[in-house]
Parts: structure tokens; sequence; C-alpha cells
């Protein structure tokens, strides 16, 4: 698993080529809304592009984690289907309802079932490599994404900071893994609480827990700023913070807003000094960059830590399991 981490750069790229043609095959007027439907690993691409875009985007985004599509998804809006198998049923059923709804879409895969379907109705397809599991093509499945929000002029340096993104990583890996093995030894024992220090990179502490759950299978909780501070700093007055630890993400103070800032150094006096605190600082100048830092770091930290725990990260048993007794 550490060296498919050490391939997201690489993923990155080749999924903006794969992309090029296909997306330029899509119209460019903006569309009304853009849904992106996905499960799991695949789904997170959606989580980690609504972030990017957040503060920025004219129009709404939204991921759709489900069988059945929201009310308000029509022929005006444009949705992206992402499964990495192409075989997952909750997608494939958001699949027929976006066909009788009649919402442009564009399908990104590796195959299975939904590249037929795409296929057979001549629609957009990005084809990603195949054989890798889908956590581990983050790459793939994002670069696309932010392939089409360049299309539509959301994101217009996504080509300059993309280009950042890859060598930031690429020069950094070997530092970040040292980084990650020492905090994977301060986590041994722990249940993790992740903590995101802004709205935009919520979706990398969600990606942190699946990590952690799927390689590590260590169960982990992920909330963020300022929403934490309505609600689970109650929690910790019931006395159960032993066996916790504390991993904050924090963007940097371009990236937060001022009171958010403050907000968490007064959580850090409430909360019960018996917690250890680690923080995971991104790096480089772009959201894109900050956003990749922090999830490769938090992979290589979700490795580390089965390593430790003597956990091989590739089985996912129970899901396995779960999808043979839903036949």
């Amino acid at each position: 698993m550490l060296s498919l981490v050490r391939l997201i750069p690489d993923q990155l790229e080749y999924g903006w080529k794969e992309a090029g043609a296909v997306v330029e095959s899509i119209p460019k007027d903006v569309p009304a809304s853009l849904a992106v439907c996905g499960m799991g690993g695949s789904g997170v691409s959606g989580d980690l592009i609504r972030g990017l875009l957040l503060h920025t985007s004219p129009i709404p985004i939204e991921v759709v984690k489900d069988y059945t599509l929201p009310g308000w998804i029509d022929n005006k809006g444009f949705a992206v289907v992402i499964s990495y198998s192409g075989n997952t049923e909750e997608i494939l059923s958001l699949w027929k309802g976006l066909e009788n709804r009649k919402v442009p879409r564009l399908a990104v895969t590796s195959g299975g079932k939904l590249k037929k379907l795409a296929e057979e109705a001549s629609i957009p397809l990005v084809a990603a490599p195949s054989s890798y599991p889908p956590r581990a093509s983050i790459g793939y499945l994002f670069a696309p994404l932010l392939r089409l929000a360049n299309h539509w002029n959301l994101y217009p340096d996504a080509k300059q900071e993309l280009t950042a993104t890859f060598e930031l990583l690429r020069s950094r890996m070997s530092e970040w893994e040292d980084e990650a093995a020492r905090l994977a030894e301060l986590l041994k024992d722990s249940f993790p609480v992740i903590h995101s220090l802004d709205q935009r990179f919520a979706a990398l502490g969600y990606r942190l827990v699946c990590q952690l759950n799927e390689n590590a299978e260590v169960l982990a909780h992920a909330n963020v700023y300022s929403e934490m501070n309505h609600n689970e700093i109650m929690g910790f007055e019931g006395g159960a913070d032993e066996g916790i630890a504390l991993i904050v993400l924090d963007p940097g103070d371009e990236f937060i807003h001022p009171r958010n800032r403050k907000r968490a150094e007064i959580v850090d006096r409430i909360l019960p000094s018996s917690i250890p605190r680690l923080v995971i600082h991104a790096e480089g100048e772009s959201r894109l960059e900050r956003i990749f830092s922090l999830l490769v770091k938090g992979d290589l930290l979700s490795v580390f830590l089965a390593e430790l725990r003597g956990v091989d990260p590739f089985p996912v048993a129970s899901i396995e399991r779960l999808k043979r007794e839903l036949l």
C-alpha cells in the first residue's frame, strides 16, 4: 500500500491527461448544478472537489452517496458518476435515475457495468487503470473532476496548481513518510478523533477516517470547525477521554477563518490535558497543494499504523462479506 500512496502524483498527472479530450467534448456552458455520485473511495473525490470550490463556485456542488437521487437534480444540471470498479450497486441505481431524468453526465470508472452502460448510451467516459483498490486510486478519480472544473472556468488556475502539486508531493514524499511513521507510533493504541480547522478541508478528515478504517482496521471519528464547537466539545465533559488521541488537520492561517483559529486555541485549553494532540500541517501555496499534502500525509499515517498493528492493508473482509450477502 505504501507504494500506491507514492503513486498519487503520477495518478493525478495521468488522470488529468486522460480526461482531456473527453472533458473537451462536454459543452462549455456552466450547468445549473453539479452532482458527483460516488461511494467510498470513489466518492471521496467528490468531497474533495466540493471543498476545493466551496467558497468560489457560482453553482452548488453536492456529493450523492445513496441509491436514490435528491429531488433537485434535473436536466439543467450535470452529474459525474464515479465508481472505480464500475459495479457499485448504489451508483448503478443512481445512473438509472439520471438516465430517467435525462441529466447530462460524465462517467469515471475502470470498467464493469458502468463502463458498458456509458458506452452503450454514448456518454463521455474517462477510463482509469484497473486492478487497484478504490481508496488507492484517488488521483485517477479526482483529476477528471478538476479538469471539468477547469473546463467550466470554475477553477481557472487548475493546470498550474496541479503541476505545482505534482512537484510538491514528489519532492516531500520521503520526509512525509518519516513524519507519518513518528505519528503512527503515537497512535498505536489510540482512538483517533480528527478535527479539520476549515470546512474546505473537512473532506480530509473524512478521508483519514476511511483510510484508518480500511488500511489499519481502526475506528476513528472526524469533525470540523466551527461545527464541533456547538456539540462535540460537550462530549468530553463526560470523562470518556481515555485512549483518545486528537489529530488536528491544519491548512494554515491563509485558509482558516481567523475566528476558527481563535476557537481552536480556546478548545485546546478546554479539552482534557490528558488527551495527546497531534497536528498535521498542510504544505504548499495553493488550496490544491494544501489539500493533497494533507491527504498524502493522512494516507501515509494509515499505512504506517497498519504496519505497527500487524494489519495487512489490502484485504477488506467485512466489505466483501457484505457484498456477497447482498447478492
